[in-house]
């Protein structure tokens, strides 16, 4: 028997689960067979004492990568480590993973990749975390939303500037191409009998954004203001992600105005309400 000169062979365990897979043969007669192998074609290295053998030339591979036949056999108290690659890492066979090995193997805390359909689900309590990346959704696409009501009014009384009124929340944007559409209901009242006009514009961090909404009192009601519904869609390139402050935004014109209610009557108080909702771009 010739002496091994290679690595402390202890540590070498036969791992037969792992991608590389190491196997540890020891012999009692002298024999050319090594069975009980599974590797790819060419991807195998055989160790006879240490010394690693020539393919073709030390042995040869058997077609189904099963075994190896050594050309001179070894010896009892020889060793030879086999470092292989497995054959047929899928349950269905064959030398690559089919889709129903796809299916099977990567399935996980409720995440389940059917890539035979190309759809992966995710199951209740799961979550998926793309936090070491990024999550690309088409265009158009919503985001998130965002949304605040209010059961308030707000008196204006300025003159040629834009104060914020109540209705405000914020968000912050996930990508600096993405846009955020604003959307907002509420009522607006105006002293009755004068056709001075008022205006409201959507707003962001303190500036107007948006074109004009313009009111003026047409028909007196019976508490002595004229109401108006109000429905504002503003859809909005921020450039930003940082966290952003929308509200709606009014100038009175120096004649009195309420918004979210009527102005002579302080109960009266209708909801308002403001979405913001990024869209993707």
């Amino acid at each position: 028997m010739a002496g091994y000169i290679g690595a402390n062979t202890s540590s070498v365990t036969n791992n037969q689960n792992a991608a590389e897979r190491r196997k540890k043969f020891t012999f009692t007669a002298n024999t050319t067979a090594l069975t009980g192998l599974s590797f790819l074609p060419n991807k195998i290295h055989i160790f006879h004492n240490g010394i690693r053998l020539v393919r073709n030339t030390d042995y040869t591979e058997a077609s189904d990568g099963q075994s190896v036949t050594l050309t001179n056999a070894a010896q009892a108290g020889d060793e030879i480590v086999a470092v292989t690659f497995d054959q047929n890492p899928a349950t269905g066979g064959g030398s690559s993973y089919t889709d129903a090995d796809v299916d099977a193997h990567l399935l996980t805390a409720g995440v389940t990749l059917d890539a035979t359909n190309d759809k992966l689900s995710i199951g209740t309590g799961a979550t998926l975390d793309v936090s070491a990346g990024a999550l690309v959704t088409p265009a158009g696409h919503v985001i998130q939303v965002v949304q605040a009501t209010f059961d308030t009014k707000t008196d204006i009384n300025s003159s040629g500037s834009y104060s914020n009124t109540h209705i405000t929340t914020n968000i912050t944007p996930s990508s600096t191409s993405n846009k955020v559409l604003v959307l907002i209901n509420t009522v607006a009242s105006v002293d009755a009998g004068t056709t001075t006009f008022r205006r409201l514009k959507v707003g962001r961090n303190g500036t107007v954004v948006s074109t004009e909404k313009i009111l003026r009192s047409s028909y007196a009601d019976t508490s002595g203001s004229d109401v108006e519904d109000l429905t504002i869609h503003y859809l909005d390139s921020p450039s930003s992600t940082s966290s952003l402050t929308y509200s709606l935004m009014a100038d009175a014109n120096g004649v009195g105005m309420a918004v979210g209610g009527r102005m002579s009557n302080t109960t009266a108080n209708q909801i308002s309400s403001i979405t913001l909702m990024e869209i993707a771009q």
